[in-house]
């Protein structure tokens, strides 16, 4: 009787101790069958002949637009610059078409401000984007009067010294312009101009850096040019006898002038930041857009075509431009700038009217379409992904 009293005391605990014997019986005995398989492991490796490519690499980058805003405006306009995302500096006719304006357009209301009239075309806008310099006709006046503007206050400050066709900010408070007189730097705060070529100087070096001697088939494009991250340079679009060059000049004392590149015909070019520049022309019978390598010396070929004007983005890597179809039927593009070539390639709207200009801010692209007397206003918002 013992033991069944025993068993009937201790059952639970029993039973308890076996299961956990048993338990750890078969983790080991799992273990030791996996040990005796894989007595000797070793790495095979498959044939190359198997597969038929590589793997292919998913896209770096693709583009999507998180919004897009059309606004109409009962007024035309010619050029226009971005002061933010929900404000723009436009420069177009008069009510009574006898000369231009600048104004700013809010976009949240659709509301205009006007800045001046009868003024110079084109808005140049400082790189903090508070401050603008325009030029005024004065009534009965030939000569122009130069103004900086201040865009949060409203004030105005005369310039008189600088008559300027052209102006490019070299700093938020300095600017370098040309006229048919000279190449000059304005500082805003002093209101002092400092001639760094007279045109006649100019004209003389830019001959001697390049095979056309003669002065009258040397044709300096006042409203285009850039100027290196440095400060130091800028660079010029020159029209020659059959060609087009630009050209790379000191803004320092040293007044060295170098040829840097011709081609057959130049309508736009951008410097970036490396020295390398996206041009839009024609070499060798074949127009499109072209990328200049400064180090190597060479054009290459990004895209294959007539365009009309293109942008980059702050950080060189997306680039905007439109394909002419006809004034009903415009089409706009966004590719991404990777070296040599663009990826990505997309249509982001067509029927553009009467395009203008497209514009860069941040993420935003700005696009304008205008007549003499109406416009349409684009604003589209982008995330790369």
């Amino acid at each position: 009787m013992r033991p069944s009293g025993f068993w009937r005391n201790h059952r639970d605990r029993l039973m308890l101790f076996g299961l956990l014997i048993v338990f750890a019986c078969g983790i080991f005995g799992i273990g030791s069958l996996f040990s005796i398989g894989n007595l000797k492991p070793r790495t095979v490796i498959l044939p190359s002949e198997q597969f038929n490519s590589a793997l292919a690499p998913p896209p770096s980058s693709t583009i999507q637009i998180e919004s897009a805003t059309k606004i109409p405006n009962d007024f035309g306009i010619y050029d226009f610059d971005v002061v933010d995302r929900n404000t723009l500096v436009v420069n177009g006719p008069e009510k009574s078409y006898t000369g231009l304006k600048l104004s700013l357009l809010s976009l949240d209301d659709n509301k205009v401000k006007d800045i001046g009239g009868n003024t110079d075309y084109g808005v140049f806008l400082s790189p903090d984007r508070k401050k603008l310099v325009y030029s005024q006709y004065r009534s009965g006046q030939v000569q122009r009067i130069t103004f900086g503007y201040d865009l949060s206050t409203g004030e105005r400050s005369k310039f008189g010294q600088d008559n300027s066709y052209y102006r490019m900010f070299v700093g938020n408070n300095t600017y370098i312009g040309q006229d048919e007189l000279a190449f000059s730097q304005m500082n805003m705060s002093t209101g002092k101009a400092r001639v760094i070529y007279t045109h006649q100087e100019l004209m003389s070096m830019l001959t001697d850096a390049s095979d056309v001697k003669n002065a009258s088939d040397t044709f300096i494009v006042m409203d285009a040019f850039e100027v290196s991250p440095d400060l130091k340079q800028a660079y010029i679009l020159v029209m020659l006898k059959d060609s087009f060059a630009i050209y790379r000049i000191s803004l320092e004392d040293d007044h060295e002038v170098t040829m840097v590149m011709k081609m057959k015909d130049i309508q736009q070019f951008r410097l970036l930041k490396n020295g390398d520049m996206i041009v839009q022309g024609e070499d060798n019978n074949v127009q499109g857009l072209y990328r200049y390598s400064a180090e190597q010396g060479q054009l290459h070929l990004l895209l294959k075509g007539t365009y009309w004007n293109f942008d980059l983005d702050a950080d060189e890597s997306r680039l905007a431009y439109v394909i002419p179809m006809d004034n009903q039927n415009n089409e706009v593009h966004i590719a991404y700038l990777n070296d040599n070539e663009l990826s990505s390639d997309t249509v982001i709207y067509r029927n553009i009217e009467n395009f203008m200009k497209l514009k860069w801010n941040d993420d935003e692209l700005f696009v304008v379409g205008s007549s003499l007397d109406k416009s349409e206003l684009y604003r589209f918002s982008f995330r790369a992904w």
